[in-house]
Formats: C-alpha cells, structure tokens, sequence
C-alpha cells in the first residue's frame, strides 16, 4: 500500500503552554521564540512517544522546530525553552540550561562567588567574581568543592600584589612572569639593577640573595660537575653543582671509603643561583628524554646519601653535549674538558684525599 504524503496542513506541529515558547510571541510567520531566538516551526506530528517521554523527564514539548531531528521542550520546573534533538530526548535526560546555570549560580553563592557564567571557551569552566572584586575563571567541580568546604581559592591578583609587596620591603621590584615559564616563579629586579627568577617559597621566607651586590653562595661563582662514580661492579655518572665540587665528593656524598671518583666535567657558571636554575633544568630535561637511564634510588642507597640526579655511564654523551651547549651559552671557554680534567684528578680513593 502506498504511503500517504505528510501533510504540513493537516498535521501541523502543536504549542503546549510554554511562557519562554508562546504562539503569541512569534517572531514572524512560521517560526517559534525558543530562548529568544526566532526558530523555523517543522511541520509533522508529534509522536505519542516523544509526549510520553518529555513528560516523564520534567519537559512539555512546545513544537517541532529546526527540521524534523529536533524539538522544543519546555522545562517544567522553570519555564525555559530550549531546543533539544529527538534523540537525545529518548536516549536520556536532557538537559535544561536554565537549571544548570541556576544551580551553577546557587554553587557560586555557597562558595562565596558571583557567578558570570560559563567560560566560552571551554565547557568545563566557569567564570566568577570573588569578594575582592577580581574575576576568577575555575572549573565547575572545583567551585563545587569550595562549597563544600573541601577546597578554597586564591586570587591570583590579590596574591601578586602581596607578593610585590614583600619584595618592596626585601628591595625587591616585581618585574614580570618566569622567562622561564615557571608558574612558581616570578622575575625580580634588586635596588643594585641586578635581575633574578625567584620562586615564591623563597621571597615568603626571605631566602634571596642578589646575584649583583649579595654575599650568599647564590651570588658567588658555582660549578655544573659530571662525577664518574664507582663501587664494586656498580658504575654512575652524578650530575650536579657546587661551588668546590671536589669537597662535594670527598665529604658530603657519603660515599663509602673503597669508591673510586673520577670528576669528567667542571663547568664554571657566573653565580650559585644560575647554576642551580641550570643544572635542575638539565636533570628535568634528562628525566623526561631519557627514563630508562635514570637509576632507581634503591640501587644507589647504600652508598651515596642523594635521592636523585644518578644516571646510568650510557647518558655520558648526552649530558657532555648538554654541557657543551650551556657552555656556549655561558661563553664559559675555561670550562675543563673531560681529558684535561682527567689527567689532572686520576681515579681518587674517597678516603685518602689524593
């Protein structure tokens, strides 16, 4: 049997009562105001099973609008419209905005926050005003766990301002976000002109010393070194710095009398705190590029009293180019090669001092 043609006259798309979808408020002929926006009204019935299927979700349905895939619902709760795909109608809850963003709004007020609304550029975001005036962009669930009590927040403006703050009093002047990208650092310039990356730990506890006029180890001239360490059958390479490296494995490695050193590498940096910056971008570099030389501290634990920075003798070649690099870098052309140091520090009993 043929199929009867649809026609549009015939079965034209109902209107149940709906305050933000009313008939009366009809844009122009032939469309629906769905959340304030003009809608073309689809022509065609409604199925019972959509009916039934709003109904049993908290929704009426206000029309067929768009084309035939979609539908305007009309929450129950609290009279918004909005349009809504069949399919998501019948495969599960849909969702009114109007309700989320109230209870998004409720969230915020329990958190003690403005809510402004979601973030448009990612959905998982919200944006929101503290007491302080300043706008916050967070996370919903995070702002959900500040109403519970769970977690709080920190202006990121007001907390700068504390911070430049305390390094006025210090002689301090913030001058910009990390070089370095480092969201725990800050760029500093000291009353003597000299500049510096200072982490936030360190100007909070005072511990800061200006690599221009300072006295401190920060300010004095340091070394990278590259230690050839060896204990029985076990052999490392230690990559670190220190203003007397040869004091640094003689008395502070705790390694055990019978372990033969070898220093492969001294590079001379301008100032401690340099040398510190370096050597832990270096170590960061190498743990990310190189894992599986990366020695695990239970094989070394019994003889050096470090954590870290140990490395398998295959990572020598990468470290020496890592060296050479920082040295240009430095224009550091006194810095000891691997053969000249070699002959001038022979293997060394850690014990006897030789």
């Amino acid at each position: 049997m043929p199929r009867k043609p649809r026609s549009a006259a015939s079965d034209p798309a109902t209107i149940s009562s709906c305050p933000t979808a009313d008939p009366s408020a009809l844009a122009a002929p032939g469309t629906l105001l769905v959340d304030g926006t003009p809608l073309t009204v689809h022509p065609g019935p409604l199925s019972p099973g959509w009916i039934a299927a709003a109904e049993a979700k908290g929704f009426d349905i206000a029309g067929r609008v768009i084309d035939r895939l979609h539908l305007a619902l009309c929450c129950r709760t609290c009279g918004h419209a909005f349009a809504c795909r069949i399919f998501t109608l019948m495969a599960g809850p849909p969702i009114c905005h109007a309700c989320l963003e109230a209870r998004r709004a409720e969230t915020a007020a329990r958190a003690a926050l403005a809510y402004l609304g979601r973030d448009p550029q990612k959905t998982a975001y919200g944006l929101y005003r503290a007491r302080c005036g300043h706008d916050q962009r967070r996370q919903f669930d995070y702002i959900r766990r500040m109403a519970d009590g769970t977690a709080g927040l920190r202006c990121e403006t007001c907390f700068a301002a504390e911070e430049a703050a305390i390094a006025a009093r210090r002689g301090w002047t913030r001058i910009g976000p990390d070089p370095e990208r480092n969201p725990n650092y800050h760029l500093y310039r000291h009353a003597c002109r000299a500049e510096r990356r200072i982490a936030r730990a360190n100007l909070f506890w005072g511990q800061i010393d200006c690599p221009g006029c300072g006295q401190g180890w920060s300010a004095r001239e340091s070394r990278i070194y590259l230690l050839d360490l060896r204990h029985g059958d076990r052999h490392f390479l230690k990559l670190g710095y220190s203003a007397h490296p040869e004091k640094r494995h003689r008395h502070q490695l705790g390694l055990p009398p019978e372990a033969r050193v070898r220093v492969l590498r001294e590079l001379v940096v301008p100032t401690g705190a340099a040398a510190c910056a370096a050597e832990q971008r270096m170590h960061g570099d190498l743990r990310r590029g190189f894992p599986e030389v990366v020695v695990p501290r239970a094989e070394f634990a019994d003889m050096l009293n470090v954590t870290r920075e140990i490395y398998r003798p295959a990572l020598r070649a990468e470290i020496e180019a890592r060296l050479d690099a920082l040295a240009v870098t430095l224009e550091a052309p006194d810095s000891t090669t691997a053969d000249e140091t070699a002959s001038e520090n022979p293997e060394t009993d850690a014990s006897s001092g030789r």
